[in-house]
């Protein structure tokens, strides 16, 4: 007979999964765009969207292999906990700086307490006193934390003991309501998931005056923070020795469930709820914590808005955005072409430039620091900007690494990270008996598959967070930078790379699944071409794989380079997200001295 409260209990559990993640990134969506400086002055804009949304997406099938247990393996899902969990570390540089010293202290005292609690677990048999042990404990850590911040450590640790104090509740409430379920994973009922993320936002928006007087907004980030270590070590590190006793091998994914895993969606519920709370309350939406360095348009972006302005009659402002956008392309383009900075009065000076672009931004600047509410006035020094901006971009875009030279250096960097990962394959298919069959499900064989593409997006990244430049990109001549030129840092380097994630999936799935059947399938028999010529079977199948391998990569590669071409200052996809340019380092002055090839404007009608 069937059970209507437990089916209405299954039917709204299903429906909440399913809505839950589309609500909550609508929900971050319009913080970014709609408070975008109140969403960056907490860590949390447009960056954190692509990261926590697209790049969360293309991440699905990337693991990586942490340490094999038993005959199993464990890896940690880029999509469902890692991609939250940098940003949760992130966002520590700005509810509690610096951010490097208050997220070691976390990062310590969460390691400590995980620990310390995982031998409880092991080691004291499931019942009341398991349960009064891990809740003493997790009482424990964040009450030292405490008594040490009052101490005189307040600055840093102080917000660290909140914190940790949050991620306990959560991880309690939730190693209470969570259960391990072999051969399955790691599983939590609704609505008994929704509570403790639910309820960190809600104790981290309330308490927001007294922990942050004047910045209520970062309990935003604190409560993302909590939510997300919470769950990670209440369900997954605390849940899983069970997983390991008996039963076939397997390879085991901490965030494995991706966009749909609990340790994504708390963090961004516990984020929800805080927002929900400090909107209730009528906090505001301004900017807190440290002054950021403001977000300026590009000349293009501001040329833009500067055609809204006149379009809306604001004629004034339309003057002034013109006028700016063609200095910022005159200053832009000396950055790139490695010639001094200009006065304010001549942005063009030192530039190879026609006489004309002088006289042509004098006049701008005359005409902007007048005024007028004429429309034929403004219409004139929109289409005088517009050149000025273009003969900028025309000046600069030699800087820019070319198609040809970005591919190649790709392909470069793809040979250094796939020829150990061929190696790696090969001697695990050669070295494990069975079938293609049997070795298809072998442990070690799917976390080396797997890992590959979690480990080549790490080699991009950090090579281009710390050195600007890949493998690749050196041999080329190349250099990865932000708009100031200088080195792209951690976070533009992960969101500008998530666009390779489809690339390195396909190669590190397709390739792998190739040489197996290439190894693998040599008792298949052969078959005939031309009518004389035998071929073995698993060669076929090779070559099938292979084809489809370098098709898929082909027409991704296909569609970087229309983006590419597509754009004036040749961006593909991830750098248009970061904010971040592919340039020469070749000495500026080997292809800056030619003249530009944009003619003199026409004269404006009027």
């Amino acid at each position: 007979m069937i059970d209507p409260v437990e089916l209405a209990s299954d039917i709204a559990g299903n429906v909440a999964l399913l809505a839950l993640p589309a609500v909550l990134w609508a929900l971050l969506y319009l913080l970014a765009w709609e408070h975008g400086p109140f969403a960056e002055s907490i860590g949390f804009g447009r960056r954190t969207f692509w990261l926590l949304l697209p790049g969360a997406l293309l991440a699905t099938l990337v693991l990586l292999p942490v340490t094999p247990v038993a005959n199993d393996w464990v890896a940690v899902s880029f999509a469902g906990a890692l991609f939250p969990l940098m940003i949760a570390c992130l966002a520590f540089g700005r509810f509690a700086p610096p951010g490097a010293r208050s997220v070691s202290a976390f990062l310590a005292l969460v390691v400590a307490e995980s620990l310390t609690l995982l031998i409880l677990v092991v080691r004291v048999p499931g019942g009341n006193v398991q349960s009064l042990g891990v809740l003493a404990l997790a009482t424990a850590f964040p009450l030292a934390a405490g008594v040490v911040a009052l101490s005189g450590a307040r600055a840093v640790f102080g917000r660290v003991a909140v914190v940790l104090a949050l991620t306990s509740g959560v991880l309690v409430l939730t190693f209470f309501a969570s259960m391990a379920i072999p051969g399955v994973g790691i599983e939590e009922a609704f609505p008994a998931y929704l509570i403790p993320p639910v309820g960190a936002g809600v104790i981290a928006a309330a308490t927001a005056e007294w922990v942050f007087p004047g910045a209520e907004g970062m309990a935003l980030p604190v409560a993302f923070a909590s939510g997300t270590f919470g769950v990670l070590i209440g369900a997954d590190v605390l849940r899983q020795p069970p997983l390991y006793v008996g039963g076939p091998a397997g390879l085991y994914a901490i965030g494995g469930a991706g966009v749909l895993d609990l340790v994504y969606l708390s963090g961004l519920l516990a984020f929800g709820a805080a927002f929900l709370v400090h909107w209730s309350l009528g906090r505001r939406f301004a900017p807190v914590g440290s002054s950021l360095p403001p977000t300026e348009p590009t000349p293009i972006g501001r040329l833009g808005r500067a055609f809204r302005s006149g379009v809306d009659g604001r004629i004034g402002d339309t003057l002034h955005d013109s006028s700016t956008a063609s200095r910022e392309a005159a200053q832009q383009a000396s950055r790139l072409l490695g010639h001094p900075p200009a006065t304010d009065d001549r942005p063009w000076e030192g530039l190879p430039v026609p006489g004309w672009v002088v006289s042509d931004q004098a006049n701008l600047d005359a005409a902007a620091r007048a005024g007028s509410t004429d429309g034929r006035e403004g219409f004139r020094a929109f289409l005088t900007a517009r050149w000025l901006v273009l003969l900028g971009q025309e000046l600069g875009v030699r800087r820019f690494a070319t198609v040809g030279a970005r591919t190649a250096a790709f392909f470069v960097d793809l040979l250094v990270i796939t020829a150990p990962a061929v190696a790696l394959w090969t001697f695990l298919i050669r070295t494990t008996p069975g079938t293609v069959s049997a070795l298809a499900g072998n442990v070690p064989f799917n976390a080396a598959v797997y890992g590959y593409a979690a480990i080549a997006f790490l080699y991009f990244v950090l090579a281009e967070a710390f050195g600007g430049r890949t493998v690749g990109k050196a041999v080329l001549g190349l250099s990865v930078r932000d708009r100031r030129l200088r080195p792209p840092g951690f976070a533009a380097a992960l969101v500008r790379n998530t666009s390779k994630l489809p690339t390195l999936t396909i190669v590190g799935v397709g390739v792998p699944i190739a040489i197996l059947l290439l190894l693998k399938s040599g008792t298949g028999g052969s078959l005939t071409l031309l009518g004389a010529l035998p071929v073995s079977v698993g060669i076929l199948d090779f070559l099938g794989v292979l084809a489809f391998v370098l098709g898929g990569v082909a027409l991704l590669g296909v569609f970087g380079v229309l983006i590419i071409v597509l754009t004036a200052e040749r961006q593909r996809f991830g750098d248009l997200v970061a904010g971040t340019w592919v340039v020469r380092v070749i000495p500026p002055s080997a292809y800056a001295a030619a003249p530009p090839s944009v003619p003199a404007p026409p004269t404006p009608p009027g």
